[in-house]
């Protein structure tokens, strides 16, 4: 009968333990949120972090701690805590939403093509998620403008380095200039061979590139197509 009594006490003991760290779980979890939602990412962040460090499984503690962390602009450190969220998520749902902060995080880092990759892994969860799938084309078209940014920026080292060279051999090519046009060219422009000059196409593949990047800078800057904010999620 005694070690009844004894056994009860530690079921009770126990049992009142949990349900004060359930209280203070759920009195952390409403304060973070009110915070976020007020705009005090840092009072979010600090209430966040508390039940992420008392419970690393926890999947809404680290994706609102990283949704907090993503407001007060610290997206190396929203990275780490959306990464954990996605590891440790149960649902498809949850690895979806983590995966696509994920992707609004590597955009506000200005890594469009490992953004892309995320929102692409966040599509393979919720396929029909409208919001991630045009996240994705923006990621692929900013992508593409920092490519198109990049190879302008090597041709343009590429000319100048060019440059030195015709001048270093202009006395040797003074002789040559009076003796007529190279017969490589028909009157409207064109090589014998029916083909254009190459100076000609690259003048047209030049123009065709800033029509496109003028296509991406249009559709980048439209506020409907702006990236939309982590949101933080209620549980």
């Amino acid at each position: 009968m005694r070690n009844t009594g004894i056994f009860v006490f530690f079921v009770l003991f126990f049992l009142g333990g949990f349900s004060s760290a359930q209280s203070r779980y759920n009195v952390l979890m409403y304060e973070g949120n009110q915070a976020f939602n007020s705009n005090r990412y840092e009072a979010a962040t600090s209430k966040f972090m508390e039940v992420a460090r008392s419970d690393e499984k926890d999947f809404a503690a680290h994706y609102n701690l990283g949704n907090s962390l993503y407001k007060s602009k610290k997206y190396e450190e929203a990275k780490a805590e959306f990464e954990k969220a996605g590891q440790i998520a149960q649902t498809l749902s949850d690895k979806a939403s983590a995966l696509h902060n994920l992707g609004n995080t590597y955009m506000k880092l200005n890594q469009p093509e490992k953004a892309a990759e995320y929102y692409k892994q966040s599509l393979k969860q919720e396929p029909h998620n409208e919001a991630t799938r045009k996240n994705y084309e923006i990621a692929k078209l900013k992508e593409k403008q920092n490519q198109q940014n990049q190879n302008e920026s090597e041709g343009k080292n590429g000319d100048e380095q060019d440059q030195g060279q015709q001048g270093d051999g202009k006395n040797q090519n003074e002789g040559q200039q009076g003796q007529g046009k190279s017969d490589n060219s028909s009157a409207d422009g064109k090589n014998n061979d029916g083909t254009l000059p190459k100076g000609m196409q690259d003048a047209i593949l030049k123009k065709i590139a800033e029509k496109e990047r003028e296509t991406a800078r249009r559709i980048l800057n439209k506020d409907s197509y702006s990236i939309p904010e982590s949101n933080e999620k209620d549980w």
